[in-house]
């Protein structure tokens, strides 16, 4: 068989599955035949029954054959030979965060976790940290991280109530920096506060020494060690997030 009555045949099949398929529609201006093949730049309608009627010395061109895999996804190896499916497995859609990606030319990973409570600065209260929650992302943040709400003025002016604080988890209280800022997890409560390390004779931290940047109004505290179940560290405050 001709080579090329062999690409006309098989651009028929692809041409009737995109009927079946509903992306070539009779009297529809977007997916109409005449609009398929502006798509495949065959020009007119005219032109597209000749390829499929093998009329006036009419073939399939290499540039129809890249037109159809840029539009319809159709295979290049199913009409240049005969090779595979007619159409390569369809892609997913992008999703919203996939364009942002695309338009920032950056990775997406939802690396930050918001949790639904919100820790106060100033005050204890029950928290699970790091249960399930959202996750968003912010371009140039990277690592593993955990957000949460403050609510409270013992940071103040460094941290404001309302402020959202982004925070790494840190393996040990040996990473910890003296005079930095950590939201320290208890058993029961998280304080965010500039932490200091005690150490008893031996060298060891037993006790880290919880400091407020509102002095005047709130005391520093020392928690043991014992009853710290996570230090994370502050990376970054986002302020002014009241809706409008």
């Amino acid at each position: 068989m001709n080579p090329h009555t062999a690409i006309n045949k098989r651009f028929k099949i692809v041409y009737d599955e995109l009927v079946k398929r509903g992306e070539i529609i009779k009297y529809n201006r977007q997916k109409s035949k005449t609009a398929f093949a502006r798509n495949i730049g065959a020009g007119t309608a005219r032109v597209v029954d000749c390829l499929l009627q093998g009329l006036e010395g009419r073939n399939v061109t290499i540039n129809h054959i890249e037109k159809l895999h840029e539009v319809y996804n159709v295979s290049k190896d199913y009409m240049l030979q005969g090779k595979g499916e007619p159409f390569l497995e369809k892609k997913e859609p992008l999703t919203p965060d996939d364009k942002i990606s695309l338009i920032l030319n950056i990775p997406f990973h939802p690396n930050i976790l918001f949790t639904n409570v919100e820790a106060f600065s100033s005050n204890t209260i029950s928290v699970e940290v790091l249960e399930d929650s959202q996750r968003f992302f912010i371009p140039g943040v990277d690592g593993d991280l955990v957000a949460f709400n403050i609510n409270g003025r013992s940071m103040e002016p460094t941290i404001t109530n309302g402020d959202m604080v982004i925070c790494s988890p840190i393996e040990q209280v040996s990473d910890v920096r003296d005079n930095d800022v950590y939201a320290v997890v208890a058993n029961t409560a998280v304080w965010v506060k500039r932490v200091q390390r005690e150490f008893n004779k031996k060298g060891d931290c037993t006790h880290l020494r919880l400091i407020s940047d509102n002095a005047e109004e709130f005391d520093p505290f020392v928690v043991d060690i014992k009853d710290i179940r996570k230090v994370l560290k502050v990376k970054k405050r986002l302020t002014g997030l009241d809706d409008f």
